[in-house]
């Protein structure tokens, strides 16, 4: 591929070789370092390409061996701007076109968030323009390492975020904890406040692993909300077993326990169906970073009707975005129809709804043990209520007594 490169920019030639010799001709083009490739036998000549340079070193060549050659075709850069020299337009619009790419690519177009769940993409996005990270910024403003730090300080939940530049795309990753409760108590207090763990929540311990700090709860004890946990306190005993002082450090433990939760969920059994005419509009629209221009958009004749919206960002090969957003948007028309669940409907949507509930607990690390939800008819409404029994982490801080050892003087006046 880079040698065809090479060839287009340098420009070569396709030619037909007649005479007695060509064997000759081909083995004096050799010795005189003349490039030729593609050689072809075609009835009693050949056909072959030869660079511009080489093609120019033929006549002593030629006269030498008693051949001709017949030019078929003039290939590469040089010969297309020979050709289209007059068209000045032409070649001032491809410069404009190379220098406004090039200017493009000096800015970020498009910034990109992966691993966010409880906080959405906008809502990150809302908080970095606030703090003058922005769509349409030049990479030079955007110093990577301070916008982790920045995203890091301002959610609690996320716990690890990475940030890097590639073509005009801002990539941002993150990773959430969703021990949100542990966090955001140690934030408020500060790093230097030496904390215990406290029940956060009724439970069974399941599992506890302590890194820091004394247990004061065991695997199937029953806890209460507010109940320590595991202290940040050390006592340090001497030889006869009394404290004679104190280490304190921040409690650090896995805790995992049984506990309930209560889930309740209802809806209508009336609903408005769209019952839809197939005919449908197009309206076409492009977003120049946030400004949106119309391009196409006809009279809408339909009473009811729900638009569909599909966006296109403009790109140039996969990092490369341009600030160009075509949006196509489809009107459907429709209309309403009032209609009502039937049991099983009922049943099978507050079913789905219970699902999509068990699957975020699931993804933030919570086990389902026990699911004890009911799902009935009441009236003009359909409720799913019950109690889950979920193993879930536990936990939240509070800061520790700070207690001091009196003085052995203190302690004989005491005595």
């Amino acid at each position: 591929m880079l040698i065809q490169i090479i060839q287009y920019i340098k420009g070569y030639i396709k030619i037909r070789l007649v005479g007695y010799s060509p064997e000759r001709f081909i083995n004096l083009c050799s010795y005189h370092d003349i490039l030729l490739w593609n050689i072809e036998n075609v009835g009693d000549d050949y056909e072959m390409y030869i660079t511009i340079k080489g093609f120019r070193k033929l006549k002593p060549i030629l006269k030498k061996t008693k051949t001709k050659v017949v030019i078929l075709d003039k290939c590469g850069l040089p010969f297309f701007l020979h050709k289209y020299r007059k068209r000045k337009m032409f070649f001032i619009g491809i410069v404009l076109c190379a220098a406004m790419l090039y200017v493009m690519s000096l800015f970020i177009w498009d910034i990109h968030i992966e691993g966010n769940y409880t906080q959405t993409s906008d809502v990150i996005l809302d908080y970095l323009s606030t703090q003058e990270v922005y769509h349409g910024i030049s990479k030079k403003k955007v110093d990577c390492q301070e916008v982790e730090s920045m995203i890091r300080a301002q959610f609690n939940d996320i716990i690890w975020a990475s940030a890097e530049i590639r073509g005009t795309r801002l990539l941002i990753h993150v990773r959430e904890n969703t021990d949100t409760d542990v966090v955001d108590t140690v934030q408020e207090q500060g790093d230097d406040t030496v904390t215990d763990l406290i029940a956060d929540k009724d439970g069974l311990i399941t599992k506890m692993i302590t890194r820091a700090g004394t247990p004061q709860v065991k695997v199937g004890d029953v806890v209460k909300e507010g109940d320590l946990l595991v202290l940040g306190r050390v006592d340090v005993l001497g030889d006869d077993a009394t404290v004679i002082n104190y280490q304190f450090r921040s409690a650090d433990a896995d805790i995992y326990a049984k506990t309930v939760h209560e889930y309740s969920d209802e809806f209508p059994l009336a609903y408005t169906d769209k019952n839809y005419s197939g005919e449908h509009k197009f309206q076409v629209g492009l977003k120049i970073l946030q400004k949106q221009i119309r391009l196409f958009q006809p009279k809408i004749p339909y009473q009811t009707f729900d638009i569909v919206t599909d966006e296109y960002t403009l790109k140039i090969g996969e990092n490369f975005y341009l600030p160009l957003t075509l949006q196509i948007s489809t009107v459907n028309d429709y209309t309403p129809v009032e209609k009502m669940y039937t049991q099983e409907e009922a049943d099978a949507i507050a079913e789905q709804h219970l699902s999509e509930f068990l699957e975020k607990l699931r993804k933030k690390g919570v086990q389902i043990v026990e699911n004890n939800v009911k799902i009935g008819i009441d009236g003009d409404f359909c409720k799913a209520a019950g109690k889950l029994l979920i193993e879930e982490k536990i936990g939240a801080r509070t800061p520790t007594e700070m207690l001091t050892i009196p003085d052995p003087e203190e302690r004989t006046e005491e005595e």
